[in-house]
């Protein structure tokens, strides 16, 4: 199937061309309140709690959300605490039982990268975009029927996208930010859903 999705490039009037990279903004913040029976074990687990909310966030827009959400049931907290590169914090308290605090974390875009393709996690994770483009994330469940389809709910509209990446039945590509709503009008018009994900648009029939 992936040599067919493969050939089906052929199909396509897309235009190529390289694009500067707009880094994707994996930083996140979490209000902990934590209460055990000591401050400092309350600080721990509060800590736990904002890094495993914090890198869900974060890292969910980039990534096939039920491969992902297995993958963080899975991982233990020395991982993830792995994948953060800097930490503050903010308007901190604490009791004798008690920890609060504003708790802001930079995930590391490559060790993030790194981590999701060793587990077999399909992401996006620093895609190349410009500026002035969108990332459109489509699933071809259909393969050449729903190919033929999109193709030509585009070029009724004069969209020209440029294919990022192919991953099995996921097609990845890039449109001009100008054309994003007629993008979307054309594929809903077609009969497909669409949503948007942090800046993302992820289209399935």
């Amino acid at each position: 199937m992936q040599k067919k999705i493969l050939k089906l490039f052929f199909i396509f009037s897309f235009s190529f061309f390289i694009s500067a990279a707009s880094a994707a903004d994996l930083t996140g913040s979490a209000a902990v309140n934590v209460t055990s029976d000591t401050a400092a074990t309350a600080k721990t687990m509060a800590f736990v709690e904002a890094r495993r909310q914090i890198v869900t966030e974060t890292l969910s827009p980039y990534a096939n959300s039920a491969d992902f959400r297995d993958l963080m049931k899975n991982t233990n907290d020395a991982t993830l605490a792995n994948l953060v590169s800097a930490t503050t914090i903010d308007g901190e308290r604490l009791s004798a039982t008690t920890y609060s605090a504003n708790i802001k974390m930079t995930i590391d875009a490559v060790a993030a990268k790194k981590w999701m393709a060793d587990n077999d996690v399909e992401n996006w994770l620093g895609e190349s975009v410009s500026v002035d483009r969108s990332v459109v994330v489509i699933d071809l469940a259909g393969g050449l029927r729903d190919l033929v389809e999109l193709n030509r709910a585009l070029r009724n509209e004069n969209i020209k996208p440029e294919i990022k990446r192919i991953s099995g039945l996921t097609l990845t590509i890039g449109i001009p930010a100008s054309s994003r709503a007629a993008f979307i009008n054309a594929v809903r018009g077609a009969g497909w859903r669409v949503s948007d994900t942090d800046g993302f648009l992820r289209v399935s029939k």
